[in-house]
């Protein structure tokens, strides 16, 4: 064979060579991608059933959302560190600031019975941070629709129930506010059971207290009676002296035992006054006697004397 026949027979073997390497790579590679493409057709699989699932719990979260916020109505956020001193109690009222009819915050126009128009203030449920993450809640307010109390940027907030020095004591504004239009019925209804709680609870322990201060009044009434009858009868050594009353100095006490003295004394000496007037009656009658035999015996020597004269 000639040389060019040896080149052309290498050259051959070599491309032979070559492409069945190159075969081998192909469908190793080849092998490779169809189980990157299977595991991406799972994945993509996995991903649109994850999509859905999704989409799924969103639609199911949007709805609880909008019923957890249903009947919430507006809300007004005042957060702490940029509106500090946006809520303050001023008079047991709240001025807010930040806050008015350019926020949504407007009184409500309404026709009454006789056919008179009239301004309804809009109501206002407040709530503060509790630092947990949570919130408190104050109460519900309504809005001042007077001079002054509801302008386009401040409102002021005027509680709907008797608040007491203590609760306005507890108010703290300071960790951030959150104001509401409108709260659930139920929640409210159950707010409001507390603060009638509370307002029956206020009403009782100051009905207490007036009976506890009536109770004071009548004991001191009392301790200033029992003075005036203990010194009337032990005596007041503060007292003028009256010689027609020294009971008012002595006291009925020691009057009764003074004139008691005094009775005894003057009985005692009327007993002796009876006893020397007993013995002069015995002496009277005595004497009596004696004279009366005196003049029977005169009688009697008389007789004899004219008998014998005769």
């Amino acid at each position: 064979m000639s040389r060019l026949g040896l080149v052309c027979l290498s050259l051959v073997l070599i491309g032979l060579a070559g492409e069945s390497f190159i075969a081998a790579k192909l469908g190793l590679r080849r092998g490779e991608v169809e189980d990157q493409l299977r595991k991406g057709v799972v994945d993509t699989e996995k991903a649109r059933e994850s999509h859905t699932r999704a989409k799924s719990e969103l639609a199911e979260s949007r709805q609880k959302l909008a019923a957890v916020k249903s009947g919430w109505g507006f809300e007004w956020t005042f957060p702490p560190g940029g509106n500090v001193g946006s809520v303050q109690v001023v008079g047991g009222r709240l001025a807010v600031t930040g806050l008015g009819t350019s926020d949504g915050l407007v009184a409500n126009q309404v026709t009454d019975a006789a056919g008179q128009q009239k301004l309804v203030p809009p109501v206002v449920y407040v709530f503060t941070d509790n630092g947990q993450g949570g919130s408190i809640y104050i109460g519900e307010f309504v809005a001042g629709i007077g001079p002054n109390e509801l302008t386009e940027q401040n409102a002021t907030l005027i509680p709907t129930w008797n608040v007491s020095p203590q609760e306005i004591a507890a108010w703290n504004f300071s960790g951030g506010v959150l104001l509401r239009s409108q709260i659930p019925a139920g929640g409210r209804a159950s707010v409001d059971n507390f603060h009638q709680t509370i307002q029956r609870t206020f009403s009782q322990l100051m009905q207490t207290n007036l009976r506890v201060e009536e109770q004071k009044r009548l004991t001191e009434a009392a301790a200033v009676g029992l003075d005036v009858r203990r010194k009337e009868l032990l005596g007041d050594a503060a007292a003028a002296d009256n010689v027609e009353h020294p009971e008012y100095k002595l006291g009925l006490v020691q009057a009764l035992v003074n004139i008691e003295e005094e009775r005894n004394a003057v009985q005692s000496a009327v007993d002796e006054l009876r006893r020397l007037l007993k013995v002069a009656s015995e002496f009277r009658t005595q004497q009596l006697d004696n004279l009366k035999q005196m003049v029977m015996r005169l009688k009697n020597a008389d007789t004899k004397v004219s008998q014998r004269a005769e």
